[in-house]
């Protein structure tokens, strides 16, 4: 056997999981795969009472969206003051040499310009 088709044969088994010796992986039996899928639980319920199910995902629906909507907000001018902060702060860091040291690390050497 060329070494070419040995690796393959080692690819592929360790692909399948083959770890038993065997040439081939084993199949999945063709019970299992022409079995009817199995139901959750709750599939039962649902086929019986349609409108149940689509009125639980409505209410969760409306739960969930209540949650991002703004209104829990206590003080929009301090979230604004909070805001103005921050872009002032990203201003003075953008304009800032990257080269140069920063303030408050008096040891810290600069970079050579080029």
């Amino acid at each position: 056997m060329d070494l070419a088709r040995m690796i393959g044969i080692a690819a592929l088994a360790a692909l399948a999981g083959c770890d038993d010796g065997r040439d081939y992986p084993a199949l999945m039996p063709t019970d299992r795969l022409l079995a009817q899928p199995a139901l959750p639980g709750h599939a039962a319920d649902a086929a019986r009472v349609p409108t149940a199910a689509t009125e639980a995902l409505e209410a969760r629906s409306r739960a969930l969206s209540g949650r991002g909507s703004g209104a829990g907000v206590a003080d929009a001018a301090a979230l604004d003051r909070r805001a103005q902060a921050l872009r002032a702060r990203a201003k003075a860091l953008s304009q800032r040499r990257l080269d140069a040291c920063p303030e408050d690390q008096p040891d810290c050497t600069p970079a050579a310009t080029e």
